[in-house]
């Protein structure tokens, strides 16, 4: 128990350090846009690479951010299904979409770790005015899918040795409202 408190501990505070990384990318995406544009309006000369490195980034910023936007419940729910199930039948569902997730998310980590091997492997560089090296936006966005990974079997393992009557997912929004709602 002790072991999974552990690396339950250590996976929330990695997603958190992911998320902090994609908000800080963000904002440099979102510098480097403006001074682009600036340039090119201003002085009719756009700064080179601009385009190429942040498409890079931004690929780099949604794999990081995953796993806490799964951490947190902020995806999109969509729950007509769901709503009016029993406890157990909804414990059945999660565990069923969590697994499907992780099983996804491993996919997409798998295959992204591919990717950045064989960019180092024969050192890919971004076709452009800027040739500058992929692996490192590829090895991040490799790191982020494994740790959204990690997070959906986090849950999962949650989810399977929790008692169905205990809710433990967090929150949606309308779920919120609804609560909020019946106490008017």
């Amino acid at each position: 128990m002790i072991l999974f408190s552990s690396i339950d501990w250590l996976l929330r505070k990695l997603a958190y350090v992911g998320f902090i990384a994609a908000s800080i990318l963000l904002l440099v995406v979102a510098l480097m846009g403006t001074a682009d544009v600036i340039s090119t309006n201003l002085f009719f000369k756009p700064i080179p690479g601009m385009v190429e490195l942040s498409g890079a980034l931004l690929a780099v910023i949604v794999l990081l951010g995953l796993a806490q936007a799964q951490a947190q419940g902020a995806h999109i729910v969509i729950d007509v299904a769901t709503t009016a199930m029993g406890p157990r039948m909804h414990k059945v569902a999660m565990i069923f979409a969590l697994a499907v997730g992780a099983a996804f998310m491993a996919t997409v980590a798998w295959r992204t770790t591919e990717l950045a091997l064989s960019a180092y492997s024969y050192n890919e560089r971004a076709l452009g005015a800027l040739a500058f090296p992929l692996t490192p936006f590829k090895a991040l966005g490799a790191f982020g899918a494994w740790l959204s990974a990690a997070e959906f079997l986090r849950q999962l393992v949650i989810r399977v040795v929790t008692p169905a009557a205990i809710d433990t997912s967090p929150k949606s929004h309308s779920a919120d409202v609804s609560e909020d709602t019946a106490d008017v």
